[in-house]
């Protein structure tokens, strides 16, 4: 119990130098993303106006050569500049740095997901908290009903998937269940945990969006939780 506690204690420590340089460097990238779309999209509907312009929806307008020729140049200038935005989005969209998530992690509402199943052995509760710990995340929390539905369709999609670790257990006081983040499990959502007893302290989800007291050495797949 004393091991699970110092998990459930990590929590309140701050986040390392890199960790922050990270996720700085991060919303960097993301925010020159966003910049770059922006630009793209101004771009490309400023020729899209030009071209409409130019052969007046159908028919042939009424300007002088001098005109026409001045609008022509415009648009194949603004056809270079697209060129040139497309090339820059693609640069910053092949940066690993500005990826939403890590390789192999599922990403939703503004979090990354890993699923254990398929790509790591099964692990014992604290096992698998320590590996989220590992890869600057948690056991999942899970907060509302859509996010439970989430979890729940990705878990439908595999065949064998009897339960999921996630980041709930009553390891500091029996009977009392607190997520990773310290809230009461009825902080988020009016759900209970099933089958709880003394010698079982960690929670595992199954099908239903049912949670489950199970003994923390048992082994079992597990979902990670953080921030994109």
């Amino acid at each position: 119990m004393d091991s699970l506690s110092r998990h459930l204690d990590d929590d309140a420590k701050e986040e390392s130098p890199a960790a922050v340089t990270d996720a700085a460097s991060g919303q960097t990238c993301h925010l020159a993303a966003g910049v770059v779309v922006a630009l793209t999209t101004v771009t490309l509907v400023t020729v899209l106006l030009l071209s409409l312009w130019l052969c007046g929806f159908g028919t042939a307008p009424k300007v002088d050569q001098a005109s026409t020729t001045s609008a022509m140049e415009q648009l194949q200038e603004c056809r270079r500049e697209r060129h040139d935005l497309t090339l820059m989005l693609h640069a910053v969209t092949q940066d690993s740095r500005c990826t939403l998530c890590p390789e192999g992690w599922l990403w939703w509402r503004r979090h990354c997901y890993f699923f254990s199943v398929g790509r790591e052995d099964n692990r014992q509760w604290s096992e698998s908290a320590e590996f989220c710990r590992q890869h600057n995340s948690s056991l999942a929390v899970i907060k509302d009903a859509a996010e439970m539905e989430f979890i729940q369709g990705v878990m439908r999609t595999f065949p064998k998937f009897p339960f999921l670790w996630v980041g709930l257990t009553d390891s500091r006081q029996e009977g009392q269940w607190l997520w990773w983040d310290g809230t009461d499990i009825q902080r988020y959502m009016p759900v209970t945990v099933e089958w709880d007893a003394d010698h079982r302290d960690c929670a595992d989800l199954r099908g239903g969006g049912s949670l489950f007291a199970a003994d923390c050495e048992e082994y079992g797949p597990w979902a990670c939780k953080r921030e994109s």
